[in-house]
């Protein structure tokens, strides 16, 4: 009989699994701190002089649905009571929030799947698409962290494999457009960018969008999109613009 071929170990993945419960918990803390700086700021200063704001977050340790963090630190700050009122006076009328330029998150989700394969979960591709962004930097989201934790606790925990089978197709679909030609034979140019505007306002949630602000980001991935096709891919699916003035001119 043949003996089993051994497989090398991944050091970093048996480092993380064999270290100490309270040592990996610090050093995540420190890892969140160090990478998000806003959280560093508000442990430091909200946190370590507000009574309330620690009794807030007292709250949600005890009992991780109350209260609901929907806008970053004013959540336990006390700060977003008009924010917290408006999703409740929607949640009574049986709406949903649309923060997304007027959408909802499920019109956002059709749309999405409308411009890409439409076979793979949503979240999933989402997550492997966060992943391909930021294998080459060393700051990792804590979205992004979290994401993972609940994608591989449905994995292992629920024995989703079906999640799985997503991930694999996601990554492949996303490597199918790290070349031009590819890219174009799989979607379309037309096709992929109308997906990266659909992917910032999934990340940027407002109340409207300005087109420059969109032309700005497909330029940063070195993609040319004119105002006029921004505007009509906007009015096309009912997402609001932001059509205030800018800065006024200056007289010399």
């Amino acid at each position: 009989m043949n003996a089993l071929r051994r497989v090398p170990p991944n050091q970093a993945i048996l480092a993380c699994v064999v270290e100490n419960s309270a040592t990996a918990a610090i050093q995540l803390l420190a890892d969140l701190c160090r990478q998000f700086p806003e959280l560093h700021d508000w442990l430091r200063e909200d946190f370590a002089r507000n009574d309330h704001v620690r009794e807030r977050f007292n709250l949600m340790v005890k009992n991780s649905s109350s209260p609901e963090i929907t806008n970053s630190f004013a959540s336990l700050n006390g700060e977003d009571r008009p924010w917290q009122a408006e999703r409740q006076h929607l949640r009574q009328n049986g709406h949903a929030p649309r923060i997304y330029g007027g959408l909802t998150w499920a019109e956002m989700e059709r749309l999405f799947r409308r411009y890409e394969a439409g076979t793979i979960d949503l979240g999933t591709f989402l997550l492997a698409h966060h992943w391909n962004e930021v294998r080459k930097s060393d700051r990792i989201p804590p979205e992004l962290m979290r994401a993972s934790v609940v994608f591989l606790d449905a994995v292992s925990r629920a024995g989703d494999r079906r999640l799985l089978r997503h991930y694999y197709k996601a990554i492949s679909f996303l490597r199918a457009y790290a070349e031009v030609p590819q890219r174009r034979r799989t979607v379309g140019y037309a096709e992929w960018w109308k997906l990266r505007v659909l992917l910032f306002m999934l990340q940027h949630p407002r109340e409207s969008y300005r087109t420059r602000d969109l032309r700005a980001h497909l330029a940063g991935l070195g993609l040319a999109v004119s105002s006029l096709d921004l505007r009509r891919f906007c009015t096309r699916h009912g997402i609001r613009r932001d059509m205030r003035a800018g800065r006024p001119r200056t007289r010399s």
